[in-house]
């Protein structure tokens, strides 16, 4: 079997780096903006300083240059040398005035390009490393507990101890793992057997699983379930049962909200659609992997509150070579596909069930 040398932690505080960049930038972006209206302001009113100068030393000027053509005794040339420095001054104002609007321009062209990529390439790239992370869980999971029974079978009692160990540390790992698979698994199905296109965002500990789009329907949310048998079983939060429009509204308040541990450019895009859709009027779907049976069913809530079942036994062995792509991202001989799968018949047993409210837990890593 080949051997995998990744860091895990490293990997994870990566993602984590990530999503501290993002939020920390999205706090100095409106700052930055207040400094450069400041320096607009400013610049301003020493414009209208300057012209209020000006004007008032020309009107000055023109009364000293008549009193004399009408005959009076007048020195006019202080008034002279007083405007020509005023109007250098205001030549001076104006031409800081262009440098700053063009710098600004620069400034903001880059800042839009820079919001764009946090919307999309951030997004893109935490779901790239929330992949690695995946494969490589699923990797140590089995590896450790395969190094278990080895340790088992040896017979030697002072390595039962760090044989418990192993499977224990193996068992966590794959609860976490076992969440993000089926996420994973309903991307698969609702992509490749649904036609439906995956909008990227920044998937908090808890909130939306996934987001799709269709034509004439800008966004569905995707709660994804692991189960031993198959039958959907949503959690409860504070706000009503996961998929209820309680639950997405209140879901999309904290992708909205900069202070929250859910929001990022990409989720408060999500956020903001969800709240002008109306949370009542955003489709639902909860797709449930039974790792028994190696199939998937598809349940779509309905506005009575209830879940119709819109297909079920959907067969994973034939999207596996695909999922398995993708997971391991087209093919990258880093890190392997996640070994082994929760649909191989080679597979060790996993936990029965793991989901966010109570009863249950988190389905993934915050």
């Amino acid at each position: 079997m080949t051997t995998v040398h990744a860091d895990l932690e490293a990997i994870q505080s990566v993602r984590a780096a990530l999503l501290t960049f993002a939020s920390r930038l999205h706090d100095a972006l409106p700052d930055a903006e207040f400094t450069v209206a400041r320096a607009a302001a400013t610049l301003d009113n020493l414009e209208d300083r300057a012209r209020q100068r000006v004007d008032a030393l020309t009107r000055q000027l023109y009364d000293c240059q008549a009193a004399v053509a009408y005959g009076y005794a007048a020195n006019c040339y202080p008034l002279q040398e007083a405007l020509w420095r005023a109007e250098q001054r205001l030549t001076q104002v104006l031409h800081t005035q262009r440098r700053f609007e063009q710098a600004v321009a620069v400034w903001r062209s880059r800042k839009y390009a820079l919001e764009a990529a946090l919307e999309n390439d951030l997004a893109a790239a935490v779901g790239f490393l929330d992949r690695r992370i995946t494969a490589l869980e699923g990797y140590y999971a089995t590896t450790l507990t395969a190094t278990a029974l080895e340790l088992g079978r040896s017979g030697v009692p002072w390595l039962m101890p760090a044989a418990v160990g192993a499977l224990r540390l193996a068992i966590g790992r794959g609860r976490q793992a076992l969440g993000r698979t089926g996420e994973e698994v309903a991307a698969a199905v609702l992509s490749r057997h649904f036609d439906l296109e995956e909008v990227p965002f920044t998937q908090p500990a808890h909130g939306f699983d996934r987001v799709f789009r269709a034509p004439g329907l800008p966004l569905i949310v995707v709660e994804s379930k692991a189960s031993h048998d198959g039958k959907l079983r949503l959690g409860q939060s504070a706000t009503g049962e996961q998929g209820s429009p309680a639950w997405v509204a209140q879901t999309a308040a904290s992708m909205s909200d900069p202070t929250s541990a859910q929001w990022s450019p990409a989720n408060e895009r999500i956020g903001q659609l969800v709240q002008k859709l109306g949370a009542e009027n955003v489709p639902v779907l909860a797709v449930v992997t039974d790792y028994q049976r190696a199939t998937a069913a598809v349940y779509a809530r309905q506005p009575d509150g209830g879940w119709q079942l819109v297909e079920a036994g959907i067969n994973l062995h034939a999207l596996a070579t695909e999922f398995a792509a993708d997971t391991r991202g087209d093919h990258d001989s880093s890190v392997p596909a996640p070994l082994p799968s929760p649909w191989s018949e080679q597979g060790a047993t996993l936990p029965t069930e793991r989901r966010e409210g109570a009863p249950g837990g988190a389905e993934r890593r915050g």
